[in-house]
């Protein structure tokens, strides 16, 4: 059965708003620091089990956003997500075979490089050590969330179906 060109459009846009929702939503003061790091989530999925619906260049542009709307030096999330993608696309093959755990464990490992990368590049770009107590409390959360994200795009994933 042939799929209309709306539910096409849509089935290939979807993790891309996902993602720009994530965003806006990180300007909500008091839940900031769980929204900011949150776009990991399906930046990571979608990098290792859907790369062609959220390519580099999306995820590119949705790193100049977040710089833009979160008054950021610009380039930093940019950088940050785009590394996130190129480490999850070219261990792809590695990835999708892993167990959820390991998975989760990998996930974890490279949240925390990127966290740490993206702490060391604020500190340079404001010439002031920044606070470590936000850094752990959004690795902790981005952590915890992971099975409850990775749940729903999963799903989401089924719900695409085999476009590719």
């Amino acid at each position: 059965m042939k799929s209309s060109p709306v539910l096409s459009f849509l089935r290939k846009t979807v993790p891309f708003f996902i993602c720009f929702i994530i965003i806006l939503l990180s300007q909500i003061p008091n839940a900031r620091f769980i929204f900011d790091t949150l776009i990991f989530i399906p930046i990571f999925y979608f990098a290792i089990f859907r790369p062609t619906i959220l390519n580099v260049c999306a995820v590119f542009g949705l790193g100049l956003f977040a710089d833009l709307i979160n008054q950021t030096p610009l380039g930093i999330l940019p950088f940050t997500f785009v590394l996130l993608f190129f480490i999850a696309r070219f261990n792809r093959l590695f990835l999708k075979d892993l167990s959820f755990k390991t998975l989760w464990i990998f996930f974890g490992f490279c949240s925390t490089l990127l966290l740490l990368i993206q702490l060391f590049l604020f500190t340079l770009s404001e010439g002031t050590t920044v606070h470590t107590k936000f850094f752990f409390q959004q690795l902790t959360v981005l952590i915890l969330i992971y099975p409850v994200g990775i749940h729903f795009f999963a799903r989401l994933n089924d719900w695409i179906g085999d476009t590719e």
